[in-house]
């Protein structure tokens, strides 16, 4: 389906005529796979010409260049580059924190020194922003639309760090065919709702989807496409392809910034994989390239439930 998906983009990209998202994407691509079968000067080649035709809204490649400079042993190439993440891709510090190709140097007196200038590099990415108060309120509203979907977890007291480790000992019983233990991590991961809350939950999230939405659609048509408000339209991913008054707006708008150059081509992979998903019945992951699920956590190539 991913490789079915990639020669469909690659496809359009050449019938429509390049865009700098086309191009950005492609090096990507190939900067990716570099890097996954170790050739990592090349690699770090080809993130450079990517990020030398636009900066995106994601810090991964920043700290993917990085991360390829510190398997070359140059520290210095790799702290220039974690300090773009930060500075120029608006990298959080917890995402900083977990970045597994930074898991070596955490105690390296140069990654230690970025860690004491975060402020002040996050600062610098903040001054980049264009409209401060429009991007505070996406940021608001991605609250909400996350804070519902996390009602259970609040209740039961979990913490993302519980579910995390949680899932980490459900590999080590998997592997180990411990069948005791899968299923009390089995129960950790995927508790057993609450009839009464879920009912609640449900009933919020419908509200809080239809208020988000709303005032997206007013965000946008005063101030254009906001691409960190990606999460808010995903909810409604169920019926993209149909005819309704979100989708009537939204679809030849997004199609109109692809086309500009101004939004990835990528935008659309993860709602035509979950529409697919659902058509086959097969409910596993979805591959989102580099746009995030919601950037405050993690980023990358995410697992998709919400």
């Amino acid at each position: 389906m991913r490789k079915t998906l990639f020669l469909l983009l690659i496809i359009s990209s050449f019938s429509y005529g390049q865009t700098k998202y086309d191009n950005f994407d492609e090096l990507i691509s190939e900067a990716n796979k570099l890097r996954t079968d170790a050739i990592y000067e090349q690699a770090i080649l080809k993130y450079k010409d990517a990020l030398d035709i636009l900066t995106p809204n994601s810090s991964t490649p920043f700290f993917n260049l990085a991360e390829c400079a510190l398997k070359l042993n140059n520290n210095v190439l790799a702290d220039k580059w974690i300090r773009k993440g930060i500075a120029e891709g608006g990298a959080q510090m917890e995402y900083l924190r977990k970045y597994k190709g930074f898991s070596e140097i955490q105690n390296e007196e140069f990654y230690q020194k970025i860690i004491e200038d975060y402020n002040s590099l996050r600062q610098q990415y903040f001054s980049t922003i264009d409209n401060i108060d429009i991007y505070l309120e996406i940021e608001e509203l991605t609250a909400r639309d996350q804070f519902v979907r996390k009602i259970d977890d609040y209740i039961s007291g979990r913490t993302d760090e519980d579910i995390s480790n949680a899932m980490e000992q459900l590999k080590i019983a998997q592997k180990e065919n411990d069948s005791v233990n899968i299923k009390k991590y089995m129960n950790l991961i995927f508790p057993k709702p609450n009839k009464e809350y879920k009912k609640l939950q449900n009933e919020l999230m419908r509200k809080v989807d239809s208020l988000n939405i709303q005032r997206l659609m007013e965000i946008t048509k005063e101030h254009g496409w906001q691409e960190r408000a990606w999460i808010i339209l995903w909810h409604q991913r169920g019926n993209h392809d149909e005819d309704n008054y979100v989708w009537n707006y939204f679809r030849p708008l997004i199609n109109k910034e692809i086309e500009d150059g101004k939004i990835s081509r990528n935008f659309w992979s993860a709602f035509d994989q979950f529409k697919e998903m659902i058509k086959n019945g097969n409910f596993g992951t979805i591959t989102v390239g580099e746009k995030p699920k919601n950037e405050i956590k993690n980023e990358n190539k995410k697992k998709i439930k919400g």
